[in-house]
């Protein structure tokens, strides 16, 4: 990876740092998921009041760490990601000759279709209707200036931002509890099929609403942030990556490590953190996630460490399908469609769990695209963009797939 020429947005060539950025940000999605859903389908107590089922010292520790370095960071890489694909896409058309607005329409509407059988049959923190919708507001923005673009979406996100800095009585559960009734989640959860099933067409179109409100304007930033550098072709600048990863690696950690460190002892009862501190780390996200960009492209730059971290590429060309797959993996293990451990594995099982079904990707998406040119899920959005039939199965070397 280190030593071969940079594909570019002109060759059609796919770009090998956003194909492992996005296999590491299915990682980041992954870990997120899990203590999330297994947590929230687990709570016990009245709805004013709910007591978390696992609440010893290591649970803690483990959903410490979580809150600390995962959540609320890897949704903002996957966003980063929407927004610099959505520039391929059009330059994909643009060298077809194509109408790149027909197409993205096209892309939006069977991303929507997928979002919504996703979201009412396998889980409900789905961002893939969330993404389709905000498409089409990047459509009407595709014309923005890469530095109008990032300027906007900072702006977007600081704005939005605010709102977690209101003073309330910092039992966020609670307030949760007003919406959705815990004990008839759990209790459909660790039922039948049938009342997992149920469940989901219950909570779908609420937990809908709800992503869509928590993260819909700072996706939608971080899609111009994307897309501003997918313009300037920043995966296929050698020169100003080399200068700049190392820096924004250094200052996003320096930054955001000493805030999450602040979390992290919350979560561990060491301390109370202040009222507004939801709003501070809300801030820093982006810097974290900034930062670990920076360090996944630095480490593709070493020659110790790029044979290693370019395995995650297979998985990011399948980014669509392994997500969706990491969902069927939680239903199936957690829940009435299969096994319904969800309040029999702590959290630090659960996420045993994941790194098993993380590897268990890296190593089909690899043997997979060897005789296939797209992931399942791809293979049907490839097909609702360009209006055609793409081939199955693959033809040519891998090294000679193009975007």
């Amino acid at each position: 990876m280190t030593g071969a020429a940079a594909p570019t947005l002109a060759s059609g060539r796919r770009i090998a740092e956003v194909d492992t950025l996005r296999g590491f940000a299915l990682f980041g999605i992954l870990i997120t998921n899990v203590i999330v859903a297994t947590t929230l389908w687990s709570f016990t107590g009245a709805n004013d009041d709910p007591q978390l089922r696992f609440d010893g010292p290591v649970d803690n520790a483990v959903q410490g760490i979580v809150d600390a370095l995962f959540a609320g960071r890897f949704y903002l890489l996957f966003a980063f990601l929407f927004g610099y694909s959505f520039t391929l896409q059009i330059a994909a058309a643009q060298r077809a000759g194509a109408s790149a607005n027909a197409r993205l329409l096209r892309r939006c509407a069977a991303l929507l279709a997928i979002g919504l059988a996703h979201v009412f049959l396998l889980w409900v923190g789905d961002i893939l209707t969330l993404y389709a919708f905000l498409c089409l507001i990047l459509i009407t923005l595709k014309k923005l200036r890469p530095r109008t673009a990032v300027i906007t979406g900072i702006v977007l996100y600081a704005v939005w931002s605010v709102w977690l800095f209101i003073p309330g009585d910092g039992n966020d559960l609670a307030a949760f509890g007003k919406f959705f009734d815990f004990n008839d989640m759990h209790s459909g959860y660790t039922g039948g099929f049938g009342d997992t099933f149920a469940n989901q067409l219950a909570l779908a179109p609420g937990f809908m609403a709800l992503i869509w409100f928590t993260q819909g304007v700072t996706s939608l930033g971080m899609f111009l942030i994307g897309m501003a550098a997918g313009k300037r072709e920043l995966f296929t600048d050698r020169d100003t990556l080399g200068r700049w990863a190392p820096r924004v690696l250094t200052g996003g950690l320096v930054i955001g490590l000493p805030v999450s460190a602040v979390t992290f002892a919350h979560s561990m009862n060491w301390l109370d953190r202040p009222v507004f501190w939801a709003g501070v780390q809300e801030l820093v996200n982006p810097l974290m996630t900034a930062a670990y960009i920076a360090g996944i492209i630095c480490l593709t730059r070493s020659p110790r460490t790029a044979r290693f971290v370019e395995k995650l590429a297979p998985a990011g060309r399948m980014a669509a399908t392994n997500y969706i797959g990491q969902s069927i993996v939680l239903m199936v293990v957690y829940t009435g469609y299969g096994f319904a451990l969800v309040d029999k594995v702590p959290p630090a099982g659960v996420i045993g769990i994941a790194l098993l079904t993380y590897a268990a990707q890296l190593a089909l998406s690899s043997w997979w695209l060897r005789t296939h040119k797209y992931g399942p899920v791809e293979w049907v959005l490839r097909a609702a963009t360009y209006l055609s039939i793409p081939q199955w199965r693959r033809t040519e070397p891998a090294a000679a797939q193009v975007k």
